[in-house]
């Protein structure tokens, strides 16, 4: 096992487009702040390092791709059959790529909490109090570091369900398109999923609604509108997820053992 996500670490690093895409991350973060600086009456620069600088949105897209065309290039070039002949079994292979991609989006997110605090102590030095007051009494620091968190934990969510959606389709583009859709529907829609858990309270138990576990992290009084309380909606989160890493489980050996 530890020699499969050793391979897959080194495949990963082999791709080019991951350094681009961390230099870009980073120089995007760079110049946000320079935005900001040239204009100040753009956004509040507490609020922009609360967000990272926005770093997390676009590490969402990155890895919804990569995810998703993690098993369909190894079909593409045949490498996959050839872990599959050094008797690998079909759980490990799998389970080598989750572990990798959850080290990746774990590295994605520390190189932008890192970039986040560099920006703050020197762009914004003196215009960004990390301890400063801010909702319910938390510190600055304490809301960024939370709302990381709540992002972080939901794109793991989504990426357990778009892995589950690689194992169906041969073509990545499917896997994506959902996985985004996912992820814009739980910030565009959820008032409207609240209001008809309102009137129907079965329906707090779809996955959707579980996805709120980072966004209830930070805000205890989000119970009163997803109907579950911390520990609920903990184990439905967690319960949920295996069952998509599961199923893609029981889908992928399927396909490579007919």
């Amino acid at each position: 096992m530890v020699t499969l996500v050793k391979q897959e670490s080194y495949k990963l690093v082999k791709r080019s487009s991951l350094f681009v895409f961390w230099f870009g991350l980073t120089l995007f973060q760079v110049a946000i702040a320079v935005y900001l600086l040239t204009h100040p009456n753009a956004s509040n620069p507490s609020s922009l390092f609360i967000n990272s600088f926005y770093a997390p949105v676009l590490i969402v897209f990155y890895m919804l791709a990569l995810t998703s065309t993690q098993l369909s290039s190894e079909l593409q070039y045949g490498t996959l059959k050839s872990l599959l002949y050094r008797r690998y079994s079909s759980s490990k292979i799998l389970a080598s790529k989750w572990v990798t991609l959850l080290l990746c989006t774990l590295v994605l997110y520390a190189s932008s909490l890192i970039m986040s605090l560099c920006l703050a102590i020197t762009v914004f030095n003196g215009k960004i109090d990390l301890v400063a007051k801010g909702i319910k009494g938390q510190q600055v620091w304490q809301i960024w570091l939370m709302n990381n968190i709540s992002s972080f934990l939901t794109l793991i969510f989504i990426l357990s369900f778009v892995c589950l959606l690689a194992t169906l389709f041969e073509n990545s583009t499917p896997a994506i398109i959902i996985g985004l859709s996912t992820y814009f529907i739980v910030s565009i829609f959820n008032q409207l999923m609240f209001m008809m858990i309102k009137q129907h309270e079965w329906i707090k138990w779809n996955p959707v609604n579980m996805m709120n576990l980072g966004n209830q992290l930070q805000n205890a009084e989000l119970s009163k509108l997803t109907r579950l309380p911390l520990s609920q909606i903990s184990l439905g989160y967690l319960i949920y997820a295996a069952a998509f890493l599961a199923l893609s489980l029981v889908v992928f050996k399927y396909r490579n053992e007919r």
